[in-house]
């Protein structure tokens, strides 16, 4: 019996939608007093790049 196996679009979307919700998540509010050090705000802000750029390659992937 074959597995319904996803195509590549639905995977793709599903991906997008993962970056989103990881996007958010680093976009969210501290409690007062537990942000982020320098070196953790410089992480998040890298890690945020990597994100666009991953969101971006799927977007060309699409095309």
């Amino acid at each position: 019996m074959a597995e319904n196996l996803p195509s590549f679009e639905e995977m793709r979307a599903r991906a997008f939608a993962l970056l989103g919700d990881a996007e958010d998540e680093l976009r969210s509010d501290w409690r007062p007093g537990t942000g982020p050090t320098a070196e953790q705000g410089r992480a998040v802000s890298e890690a945020k790049q990597a994100i666009a750029q991953a969101k971006a390659a799927l977007d060309r992937a699409g095309r």
